[in-house]
């Protein structure tokens, strides 16, 4: 606004006095509207930026945990197979040790005692199964203050050892 008054004083040198008339003249009903309306303009469109922005970071930190989570769950499928890989191979040593040693021998207590190593061998398979296809997450307590919460899978462990029992007691 000003510039433009500025604009009609030529090339004449600016004197205190044309400037003071010239900013007198801004100054009027009409230009005052004109400059609350343009603050307000200015206000809003602030106010936009701002919510844009806050927006922008929430989404942002959203994506980033969303990648975190995916980050965790991928380690603990890795974590799944590694573990599944070393106690399968270490478990089914152990219940073909027994299996064998069953065929040799007469004692009734060692029977018995390796067929327990041969249940407690088919529970260990029962978990590493039912943890490689969990598909849902239910917990249960570990403790009696419940601070620490495991993963609830006693249900289908059970489920898996009903199948198995068939099998060890054949055997």
């Amino acid at each position: 606004m000003l510039a433009h008054l500025f604009s009609d004083l030529g090339h004449k040198d600016l004197l205190f006095k044309d400037f003071y008339e010239a900013f007198s003249k801004s100054l009027t009903a009409e230009m005052t509207f004109m400059a609350l309306a343009f603050a307000v303009f200015g206000a809003c469109v602030g106010l936009l930026t701002a919510a844009l922005s806050e927006r922008k970071r929430r989404l942002f930190e959203a994506e980033m945990e969303i990648e975190n989570k995916k980050t965790a769950v991928e380690t603990l499928r890795r974590l799944m197979i590694t573990l599944s890989h070393h106690l399968l191979n270490a478990n089914t040593v152990i219940g073909a040790t027994a299996h064998r040693s069953k065929r040799h021998t007469t004692d009734v207590g060692l029977i018995e005692s390796l067929d327990l190593i041969r249940e407690e061998a088919a529970k260990i398979d029962a978990v590493i199964e039912t943890l490689k296809k969990i598909s849902e997450i239910r917990t249960a307590d570990y403790t009696s203050e419940g601070k620490n919460l495991m993963i609830d899978i006693s249900k289908e462990i059970e489920e898996k050892l009903a199948g198995h029992g068939q099998g060890l007691k054949e055997n």
